[in-house]
């Protein structure tokens, strides 16, 4: 029999990282799935906030590494005939890695429900963009958002769309905007195919922490949170923020909160970095910081825990239970000074204490790689979204 053909569609993708989680998220579907499914991923021929496309070896040697067909659509205008063009071949099923994106969300379910061709099923991945904290990150958007649904369901834009949602958190945002007959099917996202093994780095310092946070610099991931509580943290920390500048504005003043924080914390933005380099980059720290307001998934967090790297997180993750793991620990946003006084007392643990919760964060995270019944519910979900 032969086998669905699939078109996802993505904004970035590889060999671009600075996309963040939703390339991850949408690499791990496909390797799970590929012998199920024949799919093939359309996205940019740049990398987020790049202009430069991909040199040609570069797109070729991913296809060939990845298996699957990977379609690199140019921008502006000529990006919206490509797209057309793509949406003409025979798909029995579309799966969108967003809801809001214009080129890669929206634009493919306007061709596809009025392009007088016959109406492909779809499949909607929002990453979060339904989820409360992603909506209220900037009032803008807020609003930007709230006018493209409430139009959507005048024109019965989502009718018959089926809603992949990765998490409980996510699903009740989803249900909350009463989009009509869309159906909504929980299945959480996939964690890698394989892990790698990365050698634990040397506990930390007596007194002090080597602190990193990964995210695009976004008002959502809070960076902001992250400089204000350690402001008020009185031990020695040194501070690297790695990840791509998404809004200029916001970064202008999460500097200059960093102009105001005591000798006592260091701080560098190191900029984005190739995902291949993420776990060796991690396991140098001694913990990873994230205090988000918003994640249904938050792949850098397990690849924080698979490097060895124990995580304080915001509470708004599914990440929970982790100080009963010895892991790490979430914290509600609404009490910051838990979150600066947690800090001073892992300042404060032993070498051997650290390296400890480093080894329980590491075996923890190759725990949470076997997803077996994860992978039977995206399956299904995908099939079922095919009738």
């Amino acid at each position: 029999m032969e086998k669905p053909r699939v078109l996802a569609l993505n904004a970035f993708y590889l060999p671009g990282y600075k996309g963040g989680g939703s390339i991850r998220a949408l690499v791990n579907l496909v390797g799970h799935l590929q012998g199920d499914f024949t799919f093939v991923v359309g996205t940019s021929q740049h990398d987020l906030k790049e202009a430069q496309p991909y040199p040609l070896h570069d797109q070729q040697t991913v296809i060939a590494a990845e298996g699957y067909d990977i379609r690199y659509l140019p921008g502006g205008l000529a990006m919206v005939k490509g797209m057309r063009k793509l949406l003409q071949e025979p798909w029995d099923l579309i799966y969108l890695n967003s809801a809001f994106t214009l080129g890669y969300a929206i634009l493919p379910m306007l061709i596809n429900r009025w392009s007088g061709r016959r109406k492909v099923p779809l499949v909607i991945a929002p990453r979060g963009e339904f989820m409360a904290g992603a909506l209220a990150s900037t009032r803008l958007k807020y609003i930007k958002k709230k006018i493209f649904l409430f139009l959507s369901r005048l024109l019965g834009h989502f009718s018959g769309v089926t809603f992949h949602a990765t998490s409980a958190e996510e699903e009740d945002g989803i249900k909350a905007f009463r989009l009509g007959q869309a159906k909504i099917v929980l299945a959480p996202d996939l964690p890698p195919r394989l892990g790698t093994e990365v050698p634990l780095s040397a506990p930390k310092g007596e007194g002090r922490l080597r602190i990193v946070f990964v995210s695009r610099i976004d008002p959502k991931k809070n960076l902001h949170v992250a400089l204000e509580v350690l402001a008020r943290v009185t031990a020695p920390v040194a501070f690297d923020i790695i990840g791509p500048i998404a809004n200029e504005s916001y970064w202008d003043d999460c500097q200059q909160l960093i102009k105001a924080l005591p000798e006592s914390i260091q701080v560098r933005h190191l900029g984005a970095i190739p995902h291949t380099e993420m776990l060796q980059t991690l396991a140098a720290y001694d913990l990873f910081f994230f205090p988000t307001q918003a994640e249904n998934n938050g792949y850098v967090i397990l690849e924080a825990l698979l490097a060895g790297c124990p995580v304080l997180l915001s509470d708004r993750t599914p990440w929970l239970g982790l100080a009963a793991k010895g892991v790490g620990r979430e914290l509600p946003l609404e009490m910051p000074g838990a979150f600066s006084a947690t800090l001073d007392d892992w300042a404060a643990l032993t070498p051997t204490a650290h390296a400890a919760m480093k080894k329980r964060a590491q075996d923890y995270g190759r725990e949470r790689l076997s997803a077996s019944e994860d992978v039977a519910a995206t399956r299904f979900m995908l099939l079922n979204a095919l009738q």
